[in-house]
């Protein structure tokens, strides 16, 4: 829960870098080990995910300054200073889907077959993301009770206010981004009927991932925007908007008669 570990001179290696750098590289290899399951050259895959993964980072990034501007107003360099935490993840897949056309064109992948394949991958680095919050602090819980058993409590120099119990919600967040990406490595590796129309693997994501971040939403404390429509925060809208997208795309892509 520290945000620096490691000092060398002028550079700082921080933890949250660190798990971020390692969901990069979980999310390619998992990638890797799925594309074949969609028919998806490997070689393919590992640079148009490297490419997606990286379209991301930075649209998180960009979306997060945006709605957190009131953090770099009196500081502006700090926009670039991605490693003291503040990346909101929705802005980050936006970015990428509005990019994909490009690479998938590029690299001559079909749309939904790789967006299958990239399902596993996403929430796997998510999980990994979320331990680096949890390092640096941010994206913290409500305060809660003393005596929750699930309560911890962030030292000096976290993002996070200091000396109270709060409710663990980058660990919250991490397990349960870790079991959707188990139950979707699962789904795609099965070859059932069920999973095998392309494109229901990525609803099962977008409809996990959106249900996920809602209910964590009820046990967040850090600011996540000015309310936009209903006093309902912009991750929150953005959570119900990737459910109900999930949930018309596994219906949509439902096994036909004759498959």
């Amino acid at each position: 829960m520290f945000p620096n570990h490691f000092v060398f001179g002028p550079v700082a290696l921080t933890f949250y870098g660190l798990w971020v750098a390692l969901g990069m590289a979980a999310a390619l290899a998992l990638f890797s080990l799925t594309a074949p399951r969609r028919a998806i050259t490997p070689g393919r895959a590992r640079d148009f995910c490297f490419w997606m993964i990286l379209a991301g980072l930075i649209g998180s990034r960009i979306f997060y300054v945006v709605f957190h501007w009131s953090e770099f107003a009196s500081q502006p360099a700090s926009v670039l200073a991605y490693w003291r935490g503040g990346l909101m993840f929705q802005g980050g897949l936006i970015t990428a889907l509005a990019l994909s056309p490009f690479f998938l064109r590029y690299y001559r992948l079909p749309f939904w077959p790789t967006a299958d394949v990239m399902a596993p991958s996403l929430a796997l680095g998510q999980c990994f993301g979320r331990l680096g919050c949890f390092s640096a602090g941010c994206c913290y819980g409500r305060v809660t009770g003393a005596d929750n058993p699930l309560a911890v409590v962030f030292p000096p120099g976290s993002l996070a206010p200091w000396g109270l119990p709060l409710w663990p919600t980058q660990l919250m967040e991490s397990f349960a981004l870790l079991i959707l990406a188990l139950l979707l490595i699962l789904a795609i590796r099965s070859g059932s009927r069920t999973f095998s129309p392309p494109g229901r693997v990525a609803a099962l994501y977008l409809l996990g991932a959106g249900l996920t971040r809602l209910c964590m939403e009820f046990f967040r404390g850090d600011f996540r925007g000015e309310p936009v429509v209903w006093g309902l925060a912009p991750t929150t809208m953005a959570a119900i908007v990737a459910a109900a997208v999930g949930l018309i795309l596994f219906i949509y892509h439902r096994p036909r008669s004759g498959l």
